[in-house]
């Protein structure tokens, strides 16, 4: 009678002990991701790849880096060009854009905003009457919930505008000119993935 029970223990072990490798082998198939951003040497154009089960390999390239720019004047308005890349034959979804090494010398921040446009599709994705000022802080939001189809895409212009608002509270020294004037600014975009 114990050799029976001594049996039957050994055989319930056994298919519970596979059953919990199956289940493992199964939830082991979803993985994280990991984004890096690289820069060739001599190159402005910087590479974002993200690569992960269920989630599309996506690049960044193009000017990524936005330089520190000086001896600003309203009215002042920079363009940035860039270009998300799906390598994978299935829609990328849940793409996000984030400002990384800010530096934001403005005085008033609401005189600094920036646009975003879907030049592949023609899409204002910020426009400028929603326009947002551009961050003091890293990891800040550009824009969420963006999608590249698959094995296409996209390219998309930033522009950064130092607004001429004088009658908007924009402040001025003592000799009339905006405090602003000759400030500078500078970040670079990264990609990421809202999972």
């Amino acid at each position: 009678m114990n050799e029976k029970k001594l049996m039957r223990n050994m055989y319930f072990t056994v298919i519970c002990a596979i059953v919990i490798l199956v289940a493992i082998a199964f939830n082991g198939t979803y993985s994280f991701f990991v984004a890096s951003v690289t820069k060739a040497p001599g190159t402005e154009d910087a590479t974002t790849n993200i690569n992960a089960g269920g989630v599309a390999y996506v690049t960044i390239t193009g000017q990524t880096e936005v330089e520190p720019i000086t001896n600003m004047i309203p009215d002042d308005r920079f363009n940035y060009t860039f270009t998300l890349t799906n390598n994978d034959d299935f829609d990328a979804t849940g793409i996000k854009l984030l400002w990384r090494d800010v530096v934001n010398d403005f005085v008033n921040k609401k005189d600094l905003i920036y646009t975003l446009k879907n030049t592949t599709t023609d899409t204002e994705i910020i426009t400028e009457e929603q326009s947002k000022m551009f961050p003091s802080l890293d990891d800040e939001v550009i824009a969420s919930g963006l999608t590249v189809g698959a094995s296409t895409s996209n390219t998309y212009q930033l522009t950064i505008i130092y607004v001429n608002d004088p009658d908007n509270n924009q402040m001025i020294d003592e000799e009339g000119n905006p405090l602003d004037m000759g400030k500078s600014f500078s970040a670079s975009i990264e990609l990421e993935h809202e999972i």
